[in-house]
């Protein structure tokens, strides 16, 4: 009996333990504003500024500003992205990078924001000893670019 029970008991260990990948999703990520292409860029500068993410390079003349990996760990970066389920491996901390292409249109300004995510992980070591790290990529939620386009505007 106490047989049967430890072998259900680690089948159910190991069916919760399974690491499951993020969902693929549509996001929005291109956004259009009816602005003088100055006053765009004068407000994404701002947004940066706001939301405390570090340029990385800027350059005016064509429109885009990118930044390093910025570091997402905790209740922000579940909101941001979704790395799915790590089973019995232990998240360390999850990062991302952006860039904001402002392109000039006519009459107006087109603002496409794209954010890669990371999550870095290890697994559980049940001998104590140090295992190594690893990295997956995780999918944009959507929200983080909708915050800066919401601040932008």
């Amino acid at each position: 009996m106490k047989t049967k029970i430890w072998i259900l008991g680690l089948i159910c260990f190991f069916i919760y333990s399974c690491a499951v990948a993020p969902a693929p999703r549509q996001i929005k990520n291109t956004f259009f504003i009816e602005k003088s292409f100055d006053d765009v860029w004068t407000a994404v500068i701002e947004t940066f500024a706001e939301m405390t993410l570090p340029i990385m390079n800027m350059e005016k003349d064509s429109g885009l500003i990118t930044t390093d990996w910025i570091d997402f760990t905790g209740s922000k970066g579940k909101e941001y992205c979704d790395c799915g389920k790590l089973g019995i491996n232990i998240e360390i901390k999850r990062i991302g990078k952006f860039n904001v292409f402002v392109k000039k249109l006519n009459n107006a300004c087109e603002i496409r924001i794209t954010c890669s995510y990371q999550q870095i992980y290890e697994p559980i070591s049940f001998s104590g000893k140090a295992v190594s790290q690893y990295k997956r990529d995780c999918i944009s939620t959507g929200k983080l670019e909708a915050d800066m386009f919401n601040l932008i505007k």
